[in-house]
């Protein structure tokens, strides 16, 4: 875990100092009746959100410096995400605020309700904040990035505007769920994720909804299921998976419907995955299909044991040499605390 750096304030170090020490005294009381294992790790947790709650009150009107971070190796993806429910400082989303472009400023106002105003604030902050950690060489401030839309209205960073900047553009792209917002970013190559929640009830009959959606393929995959809710997890993380490689691709749903393209499970691996186009579509039979793999490489895990995550690149041969996409995750609250959470090889792949 990380924290940032923070103007001097002897008067702020204090405080955390105090409400630390009080904290591990009180804790004492409020858990002597569970094991001294679990009572430590508590008492750590207890300790850790106490300093986090006071950063955030305390959060100074300045803005502090990103821990800035290497850009991305060739096949990496370095996928960021923020719990909102864990932002509670008015002040520290009000200092959120002041990133924003006017434009967008805009967009947040025009919401409905609170929670939806909190959530497009937080997803255009980590958005920001994300890509500005990258500009080693040349720094920019997460408040002078310009964004601008391809031809079917998939934003990105619009490089042109920084004469001086030298390094490999950053390509990124976010998703985010009422209670998860992530974000993915990659050099070189095309990036689209998508985070689901693993607990999402799907209205519809699975197997129906499928067919309106799937390839025969895939629908075929699903019936032989037997167990209704595994089916349902199984219908999740397809959902995902082609969500991120429709991003990826860049190109809209009306030009890649799910129906075109299969996803199958690479033999032999686990939360690696092949791309099938179809050759033709059909409703008598399963269809054929043709140019697996198709340039692409895929990634499947888990998020705070919560959601899905899918992530999809485009696959740069010369660099990775059929190698798996490598994938580093970090949970931050911008400004406040970055966490590592791990490589992709030490999390749970599903």
């Amino acid at each position: 875990m990380t924290l940032v750096s923070f103007p001097p304030s002897p008067a702020r170090h204090f405080a955390v100092v105090v409400q630390v020490n009080y904290l591990s005294l009180s804790v004492v009381d409020l858990v002597a009746a569970v094991p001294l294992e679990k009572k430590k790790r508590l008492s750590l947790e207890l300790m850790r959100i106490s300093v986090m709650s006071q950063l955030q009150r305390s959060f100074s009107m300045e803005f502090p410096s990103l821990v800035s971070l290497k850009l991305p190796s060739p096949m990496e993806t370095h996928l960021w995400y923020i719990r909102p429910d864990e932002v509670k400082s008015p002040s520290l989303l009000k200092h959120y605020s002041q990133l924003l472009s006017p434009s967008e400023k805009d967009q947040v106002s025009q919401l409905r309700g609170d929670a939806l105003k909190k959530n497009a604030l937080l997803a255009r902050t980590l958005v920001r904040t994300t890509i500005a950690r990258y500009q080693t060489n040349n720094a920019v401030d997460p408040r002078s990035l310009m964004f601008k839309k391809n031809t079917y209205g998939k934003p990105e960073v619009d490089w042109q505007n920084y004469k001086n900047y030298n390094n490999p553009p950053l390509h990124f792209n976010i998703s985010h769920t009422d209670s998860l917002i992530a974000c993915g970013v990659t050099v070189h190559v095309p990036v689209g994720i998508d985070v689901e929640d693993k607990e999402r009830k799907i209205k519809h009959d699975v197997l129906a909804f499928a067919e309106r959606f799937y390839s025969a393929d895939e629908v075929q995959f699903l019936s032989t299921i037997p167990d209704p809710e595994v089916q349902r997890k199984e219908f999740i993380k397809l959902w995902t998976l082609k969500e991120a490689y429709v991003k990826a691709l860049g190109k809209g749903f009306s030009a890649a419907p799910f129906n075109t393209f299969t996803i199958q499970s690479k033999a032999g691996t686990k939360g690696e995955y092949n791309l099938c186009k179809t050759s033709e579509m059909t409703t008598s039979s399963l269809e054929k299909t043709n140019n697996c793999n198709g340039g692409w490489k895929f990634s499947l895990l888990e998020l705070a044991d919560s959601h899905y995550a899918a992530i999809c690149i485009e696959d740069d041969q010369a660099s990775s040499g059929g190698a798996p996409m490598r994938v580093i995750v970090r949970k931050t609250i911008p400004f406040v605390e970055d966490e590592l959470i791990s490589e992709s090889k030490l999390l749970k792949v599903v």
